[in-house]
């Protein structure tokens, strides 16, 4: 339950006290909004509500060591809650993921591996990491509990943000990774509002990599019942022009991925409808990346 003075007693409360996360009306287009998921406050990214219903989980069954595959927010995020309540945690990540995440997770506790060039490659690894050393893996990519935590809070929450205001979305785009949020949500407003609201998914471009997200090939096992009326392709290029775009007239500095969904906001080219973007997390862990582009400018 959102807490509007902000005085906590935990770090639980901390955590669901600062849902609902914002809705912010953009500079772009006539009526588009952006659900800022970095006021989430341990990983800063919508990550933290997947990692907490997925540590419930593992309370509920006493675990002691917890084992994750990530491209790094989940990562941040399960390390902080097993720093909070004393467990141990494994995370491995991608050799090719920004190092911001390393180094945080080791901050918090946790133990990095790094293996492979994505989570696909680091899946099987972690699997077997898992039986051999007696930890859980919580596999957020097909544990249905990821679904489950943007369907009661991500997505009631952009429900209740808009009626507030007298309004309804057209349309909510959102990037796909593991698939959770994009799920939930889409659940969510197709069994209140079928059709009436347009889901867009968001992907990297063949032979273009954009941090947190990755490009589907249909054996996503959360998506498989859930309808995407159309995805996009987006480039990294493209990606952080959208960032940069948001940076530029609303002055809010936002993350790779969320700059793909603006992306393809403008690609869509319908700046009438009510719209809401994703906004996973900010810019602040992409800043290498973010500092190469800008120097072509």
């Amino acid at each position: 339950m959102s807490n509007p003075l902000h005085v906590f007693s935990n770090e639980q409360e901390l955590l669901e006290g600062m849902w609902p996360t914002p809705l912010l009306k953009l500079r772009i287009g006539n009526d588009t909004w952006a659900k800022l998921e970095f006021y989430n406050p341990f990983s800063r990214s919508v990550k933290d509500r997947t990692a907490w219903f997925l540590f419930r989980q593992a309370l509920i069954k006493n675990v002691n060591h917890i084992v994750e595959a990530t491209s790094g927010n989940t990562g941040i995020a399960l390390a902080s809650l097993s720093s909070i309540y004393g467990m141990q945690f494994t995370m491995f990540l991608p050799v090719v993921a920004p190092k911001v995440y390393k180094v945080l997770v080791k901050l918090l506790g946790g133990n990095v591996i790094e293996a492979g060039n994505s989570t696909n490659d680091v899946i099987p690894l972690v699997k077997r990491f898992a039986e051999m050393s007696n930890a859980v893996n919580l596999d957020q990519f097909n544990n249905p509990i990821n679904v489950i935590a943007h369907y009661e809070t991500t997505a009631r929450e952009i429900d209740e943000q808009l009626t507030s205001i007298g309004k309804r979305p057209s349309r909510i785009i959102a990037t796909m990774g593991t698939g959770g949020h994009i799920a939930g949500v889409a659940k969510y407003f197709k069994e209140k509002y079928g059709n009436d609201v347009e889901i867009v998914g968001v992907q990297p471009s063949e032979n273009s990599r954009i941090p947190g997200i990755k490009r589907q090939n249909g054996s996503n096992s959360l998506l498989r019942d859930i309808k995407i009326d159309r995805v996009v392709d987006v480039s990294l290029e493209e990606a952080i022009d959208g960032t940069i775009s948001v940076a530029r007239t609303s002055g809010i500095l936002i993350g790779i991925s969320a700059g793909a969904t603006v992306a393809a906001y403008k690609r869509i080219n319908d700046v009438s409808s009510t719209t809401v973007l994703i906004f996973p997390d900010d810019a602040f862990k992409y800043v290498d990346i973010l500092e190469q582009t800008l120097k072509e400018i």
